[in-house]
Parts: C-alpha cells; sequence; structure tokens
C-alpha cells in the first residue's frame, strides 16, 4: 500500500485495459487529488484507438480526469454516444 501512495503522490496518469471484464481503467493524480475512471462497453481495439489522443487531453487538462472528459474523448475519437452511469 505504501508503493501505491509514493506513486499518487506526484502527477501520475495510468491506463489498464483489464481483458477478462472488458474494461478500461484510468487513474489520474496531481499530486493531490486521485481519481478513477472505469469504461466498460467498448472493445480493446476501440479502446486503443483513442488512447494516445486520451494521454494528449488528460495532459492538457492538467490531469483533471472525470467522466465527462472520458465521454467526451470517446465520442470525439471513435464516434460512439457514451452514458455516464455512477
Amino acid at each position: 500500500m505504501g508503493e501505491i501512495r509514493e506513486k499518487l503522490a506526484e502527477p501520475l496518469l495510468f491506463q489498464h485495459w483489464d481483458d477478462l471484464t472488458q474494461r478500461a481503467i484510468w487513474i489520474a493524480s496531481d499530486g493531490s487529488h486521485v481519481r478513477c475512471v472505469t469504461v466498460t462497453g467498448l472493445s480493446a481495439l476501440e479502446m486503443a484507438d483513442m488512447w494516445v489522443s486520451f494521454n494528449v487531453r488528460i495532459q492538457r487538462a492538467a490531469f483533471n480526469l472525470s467522466p465527462q472528459l472520458v465521454r467526451d474523448i470517446i465520442e470525439a475519437e471513435i464516434d460512439v454516444s457514451v452514458a455516464l452511469v455512477n
């Protein structure tokens, strides 16, 4: 747990595709706040298509990861409609 805490105490963007559950997971930290967004319903190929754009956009947004930002990126990059679920 200490290793994770140390990594989240600095700016960080982590992306992971979980093949078993078919989910993409993004974790972003600005050094003070950590956010996690999970996306389901897309294929691994669709997620890979948007990851490059995602990195650029999240850096421009100063690591302000949000469900709305992820939705906007997905809709712009792979032209699908996204519903946010809490």
